[in-house]
């Protein structure tokens, strides 16, 4: 589940300019984004309910699923913090997990302005993508990024990235690209299901 090639053919970054780029993540130091195709902007929300909303999961579980070692999650627990703005509607807030100056996990959100960026966007999935994404992606209002940079992909900066990307498309009822290339969707449980030409 969630395994990382090494080269995905197809991803997306917001680029600085609002141009969707594609982006290929070689382990250069470039970061890794899960990237999540909203019907809603995240909206207002609290460093507490998001801490909450990303730790609620059984992560003992989800280390094996991820092949990562469960003595990881109890120091990442202790250090887990949020960096955002007042208000929590921000473009952009960092997760950390470790202690001193590591890199945190980035999440940014951009909404996609007018027809022009819309049609772009879907210029840049689309043709990657299953039937079933093409009509959520003519739907997208925003779209957040969860980057990774290579030193996350070997501890619990996995776990939490997906967390992360787990909370937005609840709360955006999006769909989710991940680091290997598949098209996700949430279940009436949150659960994670890929999705094919028929939708899942």
């Amino acid at each position: 589940m969630f395994h990382v090639k090494h080269c995905l053919p197809v991803s997306v970054r917001l680029g600085v300019s609002g141009v969707w780029l594609h982006e290929a993540h070689n382990g250069d130091g470039m970061p890794y984004s899960i990237v999540i195709f909203n019907q809603r902007p995240l909206g207002r929300f609290t460093r507490e309910s998001l801490l909450a909303a990303i730790t609620v999961s059984k992560f003992s579980t989800l280390c094996v699923q991820y092949g990562l070692d469960p003595a990881l999650i109890q120091p990442a627990l202790d250090h887990l913090a949020v960096d955002m703005a007042v208000g929590g509607q921000v473009p952009y807030f960092m997760v950390r997990y470790q202690p001193g100056n590591q890199p945190p996990i980035v999440v940014s959100e951009q909404e996609p302005e007018g027809a022009f960026e819309q049609e772009r966007l879907m210029e840049t999935i689309g043709e990657s993508a299953p039937l079933y994404v093409w009509e959520q992606l003519s739907r997208t209002r925003a779209i957040c990024s969860v980057e990774l940079v290579e030193p996350h992909l070997a501890d619990l900066g996995l776990l939490l990235g997906y967390e992360l990307a787990r909370w937005a498309a609840a709360r955006g009822d999006g769909v989710v690209l991940g680091l290997d290339g598949i098209w996700y969707r949430l279940n009436v449980h949150h659960a994670f299901i890929p999705l094919g030409e028929q939708g899942g």
